[in-house]
C-alpha cells in the first residue's frame, strides 16, 4: 500500500508533502483487520486529511464513447444508457462518471467514460477501513495514472501509459491529451516472480532478490524460459494495443507516433526495459525527483498516488470520481461545513476588529505624537553623540597624521633615489640634484653656488634637500614629490633621446603620479654650477601618487543647536499644542 499527502499549489499545480509505503508482507499484516488498524494510524499521524482511493483497474470499465450532440440532459441519459450497456447489469448497481473528452464526425460528441459496480466499490472502502474518514474522491488505477502522465509532462499529447502492479499490468492510452482507452492483463509483479521461482526452483522471497539484481536477459545470466515468459507478456501487451486501434481506427488515431511510458517497480529489473526495446516497445520512464526534498515529483511507484491526488486537488482537470452518492454528499456537507466555520470565523474577526478599532481611535493619536517626539529627541541625542565621535576621531587622526605622513614621505624619497640609481646604471649623465619639491621652490631664484662640491661617485654624492615633513603646499608650483636635475653630455639629438628614454623608465614606475619636465621659469639655480654643463642640464618633476596624509582630514560644522523646549504638562491640551 502507498500513501502520498499533497495540497494544491496558488498556481493550480500539486506539492508532495509526504510519501510512505506499507509493505504488508514485512509489517505481518496479515489479516483484513490488522490492515485497517495499521492504515487507520498513519492517517492519524498525519493528521486525517481527506481521502482520495484508487479502485483496482480490474473492478472497474473505463472507455471512450460516442453520443449525438444534444443538450447537457439529454447526453446525461445517453451515457446512463451506455453505462448500463458496458456493465450489463441495472443502472442501480454501477457507479460511473464522465467527462467530455472531444467532438466527432457528424455532430457527434466523445465522452470518456468510468464505471464500477457500487458493490465492489463499497466492499473496497470497507476493506480498508475508510467508511469513517472524510472520503472525497475515487479513481481507478488507468485515470489517476493518465493523470499523473498530463500532471508530469503536459506538453505530450500522445503517449501509451504502463504501470506494474502486483497482479495485474494496466494500460492507458492518452491521444490528443485526453484519456483515449484503457485495459488491463492478470500478469504483473507477481507472475514473473512465481515464473521465475518455478523456473529455479526456488522461493518467491529469493525469485523476487533475483529479479532486482540479475540480469536475465543477455550476459552469463540469460536464461531461455525466463525470456520467453517475458515473451508472453509482450505478446499480450501487442494485443491489447491492437484492440485499441481497431476500436479507434486508424484515421481517428492520426499518423504521429505514441510516447511509451513504463511506471512502477516491475521495469526495474536490469535489462527488462533493453530487451522490451529490441521487441519493438520504445519504453522511457517518468521523471524522478532530483533529491528527497523535490516536492514536485513522486518517488518510482507512488506515480498512480499522485495522480489521484492530483485529480482530486484540479478539479477543473479531466477528474472522473467513482464514489457512491451517499459519500458525495457526505463530502458535500463537510464543504458546506468548513465554508459556514470560515465565514463566522471571518465576521467574529471583523466584530473584534471593529471593536479595538473604536476603541484604539481614541488613544491613536495621542500616542502617534509621544513617539514622534520620542523619535525627536531619540534622533536629535544620537545626532549629538555623531558629531562629538566624529570630532574625536578627527583629533585622533590630526594627532597621528604627521606621522603618517613623514613614515610616507621617507618610503617615497627612499624608492625614488633607488629608482634614480637604476636609471643612471650603463648611462652617460649624471644627477647634479634631487630634492623634495617644496625646499626646492622656496629656494631663492639665484642663490649662487653654495653647494659642497661633488666626490667621485657623482650619484651617491648627490646634494639632498633638507628631508623636511610634506607641509600642507602652500606654494602653488609643490606638490607631494622630489626635484631631479640631471646632466647629459652628449650632442642635443642623442641627449633628447636619452632623456625621453629616463622619463618614460620612471612613469612607468607606480610610485609616481607624473613625470615631466619642469617648465624654465620655474627652475631655481641650486645646483653647484661646477657639476653642471650649459644647455646639457635637464630638471624632471616627479610628483608622488599616493598623498593620503598630506591634507588634514575636513571638519564637519557644527549644527545649530535647537532652541529650548517648553515643559510640556502631561494633560491632553499641552501636549497636542506641543506636537502642533
Amino acid at each position: 500500500m502507498r500513501l502520498l499527502m499533497a495540497e494544491g499549489t496558488s498556481g493550480g499545480g500539486v506539492r508532495i508533502l509526504g510519501q510512505h509505503l506499507i509493505d504488508l508482507h514485512q509489517e505481518g499484516l496479515v489479516s483484513a483487520e490488522e490492515t485497517k488498524t495499521h492504515l487507520a494510524e498513519e492517517l492519524a499521524n498525519w493528521g486525517h486529511p481527506p481521502v482520495a482511493v484508487v479502485l483496482p483497474q480490474h473492478l472497474s470499465i473505463s472507455q471512450s464513447i460516442d453520443v449525438t450532440a444534444t443538450s447537457e440532459a439529454e447526453v446525461e441519459k445517453l451515457i446512463q444508457h451506455e453505462s448500463v450497456k458496458l456493465s450489463g447489469v441495472s443502472d442501480s448497481q454501477i457507479v460511473y462518471d464522465f467527462v467530455r473528452t472531444g467532438s466527432g464526425a457528424n455532430d457527434r460528441q466523445q465522452f470518456w467514460v468510468t464505471l464500477a459496480r457500487e458493490a465492489d466499490i463499497r466492499e473496497h472502502i470497507l476493506k480498508l477501513g475508510l467508511e469513517n474518514e472524510d472520503l472525497c474522491h475515487l479513481s481507478t488505477t488507468a485515470n489517476s495514472l493518465i493523470a499523473a502522465y498530463k500532471t508530469i509532462r503536459p506538453e505530450s499529447s500522445r503517449a501509451v501509459l504502463l504501470f506494474s502492479g502486483a497482479e495485474t499490468t494496466i494500460l492507458a492510452v492518452v491521444s490528443g491529451g485526453e484519456p483515449a482507452f484503457a485495459a488491463n492483463f492478470q500478469m504483473g509483479e507477481d507472475f514473473f516472480t512465481r515464473s521465475l521461482a518455478r523456473i529455479l526452483n526456488c522461493t518467491e522471497d529469493k525469485a523476487a532478490a533475483l529479479r532486482q539484481s540479475t540480469n536475465f536477459f543477455s550476459g552469463p545470466d540469460a536464461d531461455p524460459k525466463f525470456i520467453t515468459v517475458v515473451d508472453g507478456w509482450a505478446d499480450e501487451l501487442k494485443r491489447q494495443l491492437e484492440e485499441f486501434r481497431i476500436a479507434h481506427g486508424q484515421d481517428r488515431l492520426g499518423t504521429e507516433p505514441f510516447e511509451f511510458v513504463a511506471t512502477g517497480t516491475l521495469f526495474d529489473q536490469p535489462g527488462l526495459l533493453a530487451y522490451l526495446q529490441k521487441k519493438g516497445f520504445k519504453l522511457q520512464t517518468l521523471p524522478t525527483p532530483s533529491g528527497p526534498d523535490d516536492p514536485l515529483l513522486p518517488r518510482k511507484g507512488f506515480e498512480v498516488a499522485f495522480g489521484s491526488a492530483a485529480q482530486a486537488l484540479q478539479q477543473e482537470e479531466q477528474s472522473v470520481s467513482l464514489l457512491p452518492e451517499d459519500f458525495r454528499l457526505r463530502w458535500r456537507e463537510r464543504l458546506t461545513r468548513e465554508k459556514i466555520e470560515t465565514a463566522s470565523v471571518v465576521l467574529l474577526v471583523l466584530a473584534g476588529l471593529l471593536l479595538a478599532v473604536a476603541t484604539w481611535r481614541q488613544f491613536n493619536l495621542v500616542n502617534h505624537k509621544q513617539a514622534l517626539l520620542a523619535k525627536v529627541q531619540a534622533g536629535q541625542t544620537a545626532a549629538d553623540e555623531n558629531e562629538q565621535l566624529s570630532s574625536a576621531m578627527v583629533n585622533d587622526y590630526e594627532t597621528l597624521r604627521p606621522l603618517f605622513a613623514r613614515q610616507q614621505n621617507t618610503i617615497d624619497v627612499l624608492k625614488t633615489l633607488s629608482l634614480l640609481q637604476e636609471a643612471r646604471s650603463n648611462r652617460s649623465f649624471w644627477f647634479v640634484l634631487a630634492g623634495d619639491q617644496q625646499s626646492y621652490f622656496t629656494a631663492p631664484v639665484n642663490p649662487g653656488a653654495t653647494n659642497r662640491p661633488p666626490r667621485t661617485n657623482a650619484v651617491t654624492s648627490l646634494p639632498l634637500l633638507p628631508n623636511v615633513p610634506r607641509p600642507s603646499f602652500t606654494n602653488g608650483s609643490a606638490k607631494p614629490g622630489m626635484i631631479a636635475e640631471l646632466c647629459i653630455p652628449d650632442d642635443p639629438e642623442a641627449g633628447r633621446v636619452l632623456l625621453s628614454q629616463v622619463v618614460k623608465d620612471l612613469k612607468q614606475q607606480p610610485i609616481f603620479s607624473k613625470v615631466d619636465l619642469l617648465a624654465d621659469d620655474l627652475r631655481r639655480n641650486v645646483a653647484d654650477p661646477k657639476i653642471v654643463l650649459p644647455d646639457k642640464d635637464y630638471v624632471l618633476t616627479l610628483d608622488f601618487a599616493q598623498t593620503d596624509f598630506v591634507m588634514p582630514a575636513p571638519r564637519k560644522q557644527p549644527a545649530a543647536k535647537p532652541a529650548p523646549r517648553r515643559a510640556l504638562r502631561t494633560d491632553g491640551e499641552t501636549l497636542g499644542q506641543a506636537a502642533q
